[in-house]
């Protein structure tokens, strides 16, 4: 064969030319981030899984234009879309607008009631009313509280009560403040397992609200046994049972629930809960329910417990729980399912310092975008849904309100793309279902391993194959009822004649 010098310059270009095409292909969502995107399946068991959110950027202080964020604590979101960044270390409160672009305004010197002026100290916590548009700031070394205008002229000021309720000894330093639709003001403190502060919209201190349960350990129950046997002199020298206080909350501001997160104690009991206006927690129902990774190891072998350091409750009623052992963020929807993971820890866009992200926040009727406060690097970085994403919390929210034949088309499109999405089974087979298709909702919620769902679609199912068969069954037990008289008629028939003396005989 003779040497072509033509061809070979051919084939060369023609390598190049695939490769670079190769390379201008779009990359799957997961290949973008820095860590391995997973999501669990029907065994609890980790499963690689699409992206539902990707992260798109993170901006810091000197981005913003600005200087540089020291020890942020907080980030709340308004009705405008802005954010007010809480910048504990340089004792300011920094608003920036809807797309993370620009500085809007920085509170360090707030206007007092009385003309006066007056600054922040180490503040720790922010919230944002819809309804007034009113910013309320945990100033915790100033032991106070402040209800503020967005001019920075303060409406209220909380401070210590003074309540026979409210144990005098202890010191007042604010944490973290939210505000309900009625304008009653919680303030999580660090010194106290009764639950917040909560106080009337004049300051004035109620009582307090939403106190975690003690968890049912046996050592608690053999305390508790031995507490109520034990003299008065006995028992005051025997430890009591107490419950972990909660470190952070949200609102739902549809619907008026609080939801608080607790983020250190032995056990699991109540790190995410759901609290209605009398303080029941509506998730007790989930009684050892897991909130973050359902195990301790993962992947890389390395042992943990997940910390879940903050809550955000999206427009859509997704819960959004920060963890700072992993850096990730764990996204479900209202009824507490799994919809996606996201974050880790790192030096790359979207990872983390270990242990120093300190706050999350959504945005969007359908969480389009989450964004995590870093405190160690003093960023704000915000994740964007893929269409992937979009596709689940359509079919999500379509499936939470009851309307499940709606929402058939969407969860197969998400099973098209994500084989392992458990929930996906589950909202095909209650679809079917509904549509009276037994057989398939069968099929479908035993790919999911939901037994419950199978029982009663098969216990359908069976009512109606015996109604549709109901003719031939009769007409078939008729036969056989026949058959069986017959049977036994012959048979007796039978004995008459073997037991009948013969004629022949008779007659010798």
């Amino acid at each position: 064969m003779k040497y072509n010098p033509s061809r070979l310059l051919t084939r060369v270009c023609a390598g190049i030319a695939a490769l670079l095409t190769a390379l201008a292909a779009p990359v799957p969502a997961a290949a973008d981030e820095p860590y391995d995107v997973y999501n669990y399946n029907y065994l609890g068991e980790a499963v690689p899984s699409q992206a539902g959110y990707v992260a798109e950027r993170a901006v810091s202080g000197l981005d913003l234009g600005t200087t540089a964020f020291s020890a942020p604590s907080d980030l709340c979101r308004d009705r405008d879309d802005n954010f007010y960044v809480v910048d504990s270390g340089n004792n300011r409160i920094v608003k920036i607008d809807s797309e993370l672009q620009k500085v809007l305004k920085i509170y360090d010197r707030f206007t007092m009631p009385d003309g006066s002026e007056t600054s922040l100290s180490n503040p720790k916590g922010i919230y944002v009313s819809p309804d007034t548009g009113l910013i309320y700031i945990a100033d915790n070394e100033n032991a106070r509280a402040l209800v503020s205008d967005a001019e920075g002229k303060v409406q209220t000021v909380i401070e210590k009560p003074e309540s026979t309720v409210y144990d005098q000894a202890l010191t007042f330093l604010p944490q973290k403040i939210l505000c309900d639709n009625a304008g009653n003001v919680y303030i999580v403190l660090n010194n106290t397992t009764k639950g917040a502060a909560m106080f009337d919209s004049s300051g004035s201190f109620i009582g307090y609200y939403g106190a975690n349960a003690v968890p049912r350990t046996a050592a608690v129950i053999a305390n508790h046994f031995w507490n109520m046997i034990a003299s008065e002199e006995e028992r005051q020298f025997r430890r009591r049972n107490a419950p972990t206080a909660f470190d952070n909350f949200d609102i739902d501001t549809a619907k008026g629930f609080i939801f608080t997160s607790t983020s250190s104690g032995a056990s699991d009991t109540d790190i995410v809960k759901k609290v209605n206006p009398e303080g029941h927690n509506l998730f007790d129902y989930m009684s050892g329910y897991r909130w973050g990774d359902l195990f301790s190891t993962w992947y890389s072998g390395t042992t943990y417990k997940t910390r879940i350091v903050d809550i955000d409750i999206g427009d859509d009623g997704s819960i959004n729980c920060l963890d700072a052992t992993t850096g990730r963020v764990f996204q479900y929807d209202k009824e507490a399912s799994l919809l996606f993971i996201m974050g880790t820890t790192g030096d790359q866009v979207g990872s983390f310092m270990a242990g120093s992200v300190t706050a999350v926040e959504t945005k969007g009727e359908n969480c389009e975008s989450v964004y995590v406060l870093d405190g160690g690097k003093g960023t704000v970085t915000e994740f964007r849904q893929t269409v992937f994403g979009r596709i689940v919390h359509r079919a999500t929210a379509l499936y939470n309100s009851g309307c499940y034949e709606e929402a058939l088309g969407p969860w197969l499109e998400v099973l098209k793309r994500d084989g392992n999405y458990r929930s996906a089974y589950l909202g095909i087979s209650s679809a079917y279902y509904n549509m009276g298709r037994y057989k398939e909702s069968m099929d479908y919620a035993k790919k999911a391993d939901a037994s419950a769902r199978y029982n009663r679609a098969f216990e359908r199912y069976r009512s109606e194959w015996l109604r549709a068969h109901l003719t031939g069954i009769a007409a078939l037990a008729a036969v056989l009822a026949a058959a069986l008289l017959v049977r036994k008629y012959l048979k007796k028939r039978r004995k008459q004649k073997q037991s009948a003396p013969d004629a022949g005989e008779t007659a010798a």
